[in-house]
């Protein structure tokens, strides 16, 4: 049962992200470490 509950709040975070992003959770992942990886190589 616990495995259903945690599939909705996913599926949940996800149509919310969607809406407000326009980008899905692994896309929004994979900018915000590219992002990262660009601040970090122009600190240095």
């Amino acid at each position: 049962m616990g495995t259903i509950i945690g599939l909705a709040v996913l599926t949940a975070i996800d149509w919310y992200l969607v809406r407000k992003t326009g980008l899905h959770i692994h896309q929004l992942i994979a900018k915000k470490y590219a992002e990262y990886l660009d601040g970090k190589e122009n600190r240095k």
